[in-house]
């Protein structure tokens, strides 16, 4: 099973284990995908675990929900899905508004209503549903490991008289030079590095 499969089947269980047994058995039966990618786009924050585009934001009008790599718990990857499922249901166009804060409240979650979490019920609930899924087969990215950090590229210029130390850049090094303000000559470059 791919991580895509496997959301899209939690999502089948959520509808049917937690959002039916508190809408009367009515969820509205809309197009969807479920990918695990980084959530983005306008009004994109660090640390967003999940969003759910509205479907007029996809060319064929399916309802397009994003789940983060950066998570591989799968108790915490159906949480955040069943907050994005919320979205699903009363319609993206709601926000976190009244529509979506009730709905929110029924199936379970708590806390600020941005970012919400599993409330006790709800969380044994997804931990019943994790175990009926079997291992999400993902494993978390962290993004910007393994990358070397930008050191400065900034010169080192001294002075030759007096050991003056100064910073600047190439270009303007080599356009501009720079003169010490101790002993007012010309600063060098000591090496490319530094």
């Amino acid at each position: 099973m791919t991580r895509e499969e496997w959301l899209t089947e939690a999502v089948l269980i959520l509808d049917a284990q937690v959002f039916a047994p508190v809408m009367d058995g009515v969820i509205p039966d809309l197009p969807y995908r479920v990918s695990c990618s980084f959530p983005g786009g306008p009004g994109k924050k660090k640390g967003v675990v999940g969003q759910c585009w509205n479907p007029s934001a996809s060319g064929d009008g399916t309802t397009e929900i994003f789940i983060s790599p950066v998570e591989d718990n799968p108790i915490e990857v159906l949480d955040t899905l069943t907050h994005e499922n919320v979205h699903r249901i009363v319609g993206c166009k709601h926000g976190h508004k009244a529509p979506f804060k009730r709905l929110a409240l029924k199936v379970g979650l708590e806390g600020k209503i941005t970012s919400t979490h599993a409330g006790e019920a709800l969380k044994s609930k997804l931990t019943e549903i994790s175990a009926e899924l079997g291992e999400y087969p993902h494993a978390k990215v962290t993004p910007g490991e393994g990358k070397k950090k930008q050191s400065t590229r900034m010169l080192k210029i001294v002075c030759p008289e007096c050991d003056n130390v100064a910073r600047q850049s190439r270009t303007q090094n080599i356009t501009y030079g720079l003169i010490c303000g101790s002993c007012e000559c010309k600063m060098l470059p000591v090496n490319m590095e530094a």
